[in-house]
């Protein structure tokens, strides 16, 4: 059913949560795994130095994480292929999962007050809007 899954993963207790449920898909359906952390980069960089100390510090921190849940899905007998990239999440998740051809993108919310909701804009509803395959949003 699910043949590729990606999981959308930035080590947030929702991430957590979400790499759980995702364990459980892809040992059911024996589906092939990537997982994707999405680097913020300054929208409004005065230099591009800015922006290189961003990704930098972005790739530093989620090579880590990634590291770590590879390590916890290696002892699971999962092998995932792991992605960095960089921009505004939801629309990353949305074209890599296009990318991929994925037939099932995974990721756990934070909650958020619906005033703080609306003024950042939910990554998980913008996925959900634009997404042309099935979307898991694990609470």
């Amino acid at each position: 059913m699910f043949n590729k899954i990606l999981l959308a993963y930035d080590g947030s207790e929702g991430s957590k949560n979400a790499f759980e449920k995702t364990i459980e898909l892809v040992s059911k359906f024996n589906s092939e795994l990537f997982i994707l952390s999405v680097g913020r980069i300054p929208e409004y960089a005065e230099v591009i130095s800015e922006v290189e100390e961003a990704k930098e510090q972005a790739y530093n921190y989620f090579y880590k994480i990634l590291l770590e849940a590879s390590k916890k899905l290696e002892e699971k007998g999962i092998k995932a292929n792991t992605i960095i990239r960089y921009g505004k999440p939801g629309k990353v998740i949305v074209d890599v999962a296009e990318e991929l051809k994925v037939d099932l993108i995974v990721l756990g919310i934070r909650k958020h007050s619906p005033l703080a909701r609306r003024l950042l804009g939910a990554t998980a509803d913008k996925v959900v809007d634009t997404a042309n395959c099935s979307v898991l949003v694990i609470r």
